[in-house]
């Protein structure tokens, strides 16, 4: 790409491309931290809002036996983690750009594809967990669920 071909994001008008909601789910992993990076730089080029959100895994957290004994009560400590999660990678957004921090209960991809959809979300910011093929097939991967489930635009970050 030569000089004059190259595009200069901060010329962009980004409130006019539409870009107003992103969406960064986080799990605490290296590529999610540098998807919250990515995201906060694309918010403050546009104005846009960003929304973190950690998803509790139920079925990861504790067994199915005691998913039936509790209820459906969910353990504020698993709640708790997510929070304390999202407190560190809050301090990772700039003061300039608008943000909130969600903890939500479910499957990851599935969560995440519904809030999307639900709350109009122009963009999900994700990081990817470079799995290999082998655990890809056996546990699947969060970002993979909601690129192929999803209908808003999508930015995997390794």
């Amino acid at each position: 790409m030569t000089e004059e071909n190259e595009l200069n994001l901060s010329e962009v008008n980004w409130a006019e491309k539409g870009l107003q909601k992103i969406l960064v789910p986080v799990d605490g992993s290296g590529p999610s931290k540098r998807a919250v990076a990515k995201a906060a730089y694309l918010a403050g080029l546009s104005g846009a809002k960003l929304t973190l959100v950690n998803v509790v895994d139920l079925n990861k957290q504790i067994s199915t036996f005691e998913q039936v004994s509790t209820g459906g009560y969910v353990p504020s400590e698993l709640k708790e983690e997510g929070y304390q999660l999202l407190a560190e990678l809050m301090h990772e957004v700039p003061p300039t750009v608008k943000a909130k921090a969600l903890v939500e209960i479910g499957a990851p991809g599935e969560t995440v594809v519904e809030m999307c959809e639900e709350q109009k979300f122009d963009l999900i910011v994700i990081g990817s967990r470079g799995q290999d093929a082998i655990q890809r097939l056996v546990m699947g991967s969060v970002s993979e669920y909601v690129m192929h489930h999803s209908t808003c635009p999508m930015l995997v970050v390794k």
